[in-house]
Parts: C-alpha cells; structure tokens; sequence
C-alpha cells in the first residue's frame, strides 16, 4: 500500500511541477491562478517539506508522503485550481531553483492551506490592475 501511495505522489509530482526552466522566472501575486497537487494545512508541515526540498528530490517525496498518511497534507487526484493569496517563505530547491511557500485559497479568498511553487512572489504585477 505504501509503494502505492509513493507511486501515486510522484505521478502527482509530475504533474503538478510544471518545466522548471519557464516557472523558474514565474512571479505569482494575489489572484492568480495556481494548480495544486498537494496541500498542507499548517506552517510547520510545509515547512518540513521545503526543509526536505532543499535537501533532495527524494527527501521532498517521503516529506510528503508522510504528510499524507499523517493527514496534515492532502493531495489531490489531478490537480486542483486555486487562488494565489499570500506568501510565506521563499528558498531555493535542490536543483537550485526558486521557489516559494504560497498561501491559496478558494474562489471566496479565503484561505486554505499551503502550497509549493516555483518562481518567486511579488506584491503585484507592474501594469497589471483589477
């Protein structure tokens, strides 16, 4: 079963990591739209998981894994859509690209849970307004 659960998370991985070399210069702010394939609901889990990240792939993997199986993280199918609305930390991969901590939430705003992604987070946009 947990060869399963290992097997399911790095498809989900797959497909939730866009390439690295366009979102390594992606730079989110409030509203846009990101796609999740593994949520943590609390600060420390997913600060475990960016520590492991740093680290190596597999760390990162495991992390996550057991996130899963404790229940502190879900992860989803496909991926799911949600709103970018804040940040947390910023910090570089394993492989040495930008990434940062992202805080979604659903359609409302309100938020959810914590998010990887790559690229860095900006307050807003230049020339971008609502």
């Amino acid at each position: 079963m947990k060869y399963l659960m290992t097997a399911m998370i790095c498809l989900c991985m797959l497909l939730c990591i866009p390439n690295a070399a366009a979102e390594n210069r992606k730079k989110w702010s409030d509203g846009d739209i990101i796609q999740v394939g593994v949520l943590c609901k609390d600060e420390d889990t997913i600060l475990e998981i960016v520590n492991a990240d740093i680290k190596s792939e597999k760390d990162a993997l495991l992390q996550m894994n057991e996130s899963l199986m404790k229940g502190v993280c879900i992860g989803f199918p496909m991926p799911a859509m949600f709103l970018v609305i804040k940040a947390l930390v910023h910090y570089k991969d394993h492989r040495g690209r930008a990434s940062v901590v992202l805080g979604i939430g659903n359609a409302d705003r309100a938020f959810v849970g914590w998010a990887l992604g790559h690229g860095e987070y900006v307050k807003s946009k230049k020339g971008n307004s609502i």
